[in-house]
């Protein structure tokens, strides 16, 4: 694809050690720009993945003063980051499994998060009903809570409160009564994660980072030494040469680094093995949701529900929809599309059915799905769901680091410490981290998360000031049409192309085929549905 040339961008202005807000445009011609400078120039740190762990890290850094770049295989947020169950979540269940200071962590980062991006953290109460034959599991839950809302500020009016089973029924009337104790109520955050990452980059940008999608790392090597000073004396530290090839141009690019961060996701092995040849630490689960009309499941909040196997799944509601997750099952490629079977649907179905008998949900009424892979960190002889989601950070030779596992709600803090170790390997004391006390960039402009339709000018925005390049990113990650709009972005997708392709000057061969990626896309989310 042919762009339009890149325009002139100011440099940052550096004051005190610290980089000040540039201000600049985050664009299809920055980005040619962004990667000429740091081809020209260099970086003191350059992250390798664009979903939310590397946003996260790269606006840290660059808070902090670090010249930092940032580049990613395909879209910004194309992977893990936009197929979450898109909830902001103190992680409730790992109270049950002991697993104490990440429940701790998870609430103080959900408080966080919700000061800094509250456009992005909308609060929602969260029903757990209860069945069994006494009310023991309403007293255990309600113990649980008592516990979890003393780990982090908690507002008043989104303490749990119980209600009992007329109470239930009287509210949900739809919902199974055979056994029904009664419910536990809380409140937990919606989010938009592909929102959420983008802005997180838009405020990296903001500080000075440079960062460009639609750019794989393809080789990692040596270029020489540097002597560092650490607490066992003088040693001496390497300077990286990472390759890259720009998928818009094919031309690879070569950019120098003092130190890296494999922030890939599922490909981060991928990445470690381009340096060292490391063996596998990656264990990948796949998680799937289904999207259905508000009408056929017609909720006010989310509900939590059994499965056959006893884990919990879930309804949310968002507008004119319900989305139902999630799977955990394990995968074993990195894919941004990871197939969803109809295995994954029925298991999903037949607990929103043990839930909600009366309402008959079928496979006909599911009208969008996504599926993601997880990055957690491997663990022998567990089970997908036994498999912690704590973040692990690795050093796999000075100046090289690579981090998996965690959780969407724990980026800032996974960041935090990244960065941490960065300045560390740059002899540079951690500076204070600030990122919980600044608000992401489009916060003042309370931009309505789960979008589905752009006039021309949402278009041209997301061109000008979100660096999409493709209808896939306009209507999967700028918008999420494909995810809930009723027709999954399909009317909106001549008048899309056609704009794209004025403003970049594609041919009608280029735009009759970035219609037809669509398309395909969408009918693979719902090929399950096709007999084998």
């Amino acid at each position: 694809m042919s762009l339009p040339p890149a325009a002139a961008m100011p440099e940052s202005e550096k004051s005190n050690g610290s980089v000040r807000a540039t201000g600049r445009a985050f664009s299809h011609a920055t980005r040619n720009s962004n990667l000429d400078a740091m081809q020209a120039d260099g970086v003191e740190l350059l992250v390798i993945g664009g979903g939310i762990t590397g946003a996260g890290i790269a606006r840290d850094a660059a808070m902090r003063g670090l010249h930092v770049g940032l580049v990613e295989r395909g879209d910004f947020a194309s992977g893990t980051s936009s197929r979450s169950s898109k909830l902001i979540h103190g992680g409730l269940r790992y109270l049950a499994q002991g697993d104490i200071s990440l429940v701790r962590e998870a609430a103080r980062e959900r408080f966080r998060l919700r000061k800094m991006a509250s456009h992005l953290a909308a609060p929602e109460r969260m029903m757990l009903p209860v069945w069994g034959r006494t009310t023991a599991g309403l007293l255990k839950l309600r113990a649980g809570l008592w516990a979890f809302e003393k780990m982090a500020p908690i507002e008043e009016s989104e303490l749990h409160e119980s209600w009992g089973r007329d109470e239930t029924l009287a509210r949900l009337p739809t919902l199974a009564a055979n056994g029904l104790q009664g419910a536990v109520v809380y409140t937990e955050y919606v989010t938009d994660d592909a929102r959420l990452t983008l802005e997180t980059l838009k405020s990296a940008e903001r500080h000075g980072a440079l960062c460009i999608n639609y750019a794989p790392a393809i080789g990692i090597e040596i270029l020489g030494t540097h002597a560092v000073t650490s607490g066992n004396g003088k040693s001496a530290a390497p300077r990286f040469g990472v390759q890259i090839r720009d998928a818009e141009t094919g031309e690879v690019r070569r950019i120098e680094a003092r130190c890296i961060v494999n922030a890939a996701g599922p490909w981060v092995d991928a990445v470690r093995q381009l340096a060292a040849g490391a063996q596998p630490r990656m264990q990948l689960t796949k998680g799937i949701h289904l999207v259905v009309p508000r009408e056929r499941l017609p909720i006010e909040h989310i509900v939590v529900m059994p499965a056959a196997d006893r884990r919990m799944v879930f309804a949310v509601p968002q507008d004119d929809v319900i989305w139902i997750g999630t799977t955990d099952t394990f995968y074993p490629t990195p894919l941004e599309r990871p197939e969803i079977s109809r295995a994954d649907v029925d298991y999903l179905l037949e607990a929103t059915t043990r839930a909600f008998p009366s309402l008959r949900l079928g496979a006909n009424d599911v009208t969008g799905a996504w599926a993601g892979v997880r990055p957690l960190v491997a663990e022998e002889g567990k089970s997908p769901s036994e498999i912690s989601r704590r973040d692990e950070i690795v050093t796999e030779s000075p100046g090289f680091f690579s981090i998996g596992g965690g959780k969407l709600t724990t980026y800032r803090a996974m960041a935090e410490k990244v960065v941490d170790g960065v300045e560390r390997c740059l002899e540079r004391s951690p500076g204070r981290c600030t990122t919980h006390e600044e608000p992401l960039v489009d916060s003042e402009r309370k931009i309505a998360m789960a979008r589905t339709t752009l006039d021309d000018e949402g278009i041209d925005e997301a061109i000008d000031t979100e660096c999409a390049l493709t209808v896939a990113d306009v209507l999967e990650r700028r918008t999420r049409a494909n995810l809930f709009a009723a027709d999954n972005g399909i009317g909106d997708l001549e008048r899309v192309a056609t704009h794209l392709g004025r403003r970049f000057g594609w041919n009608d061969e280029r735009t009759a085929r970035e219609m037809g990626i669509h398309r395909q896309r969408v009918a693979e989310d719902l090929a399950w549905r096709i007999p084998s």
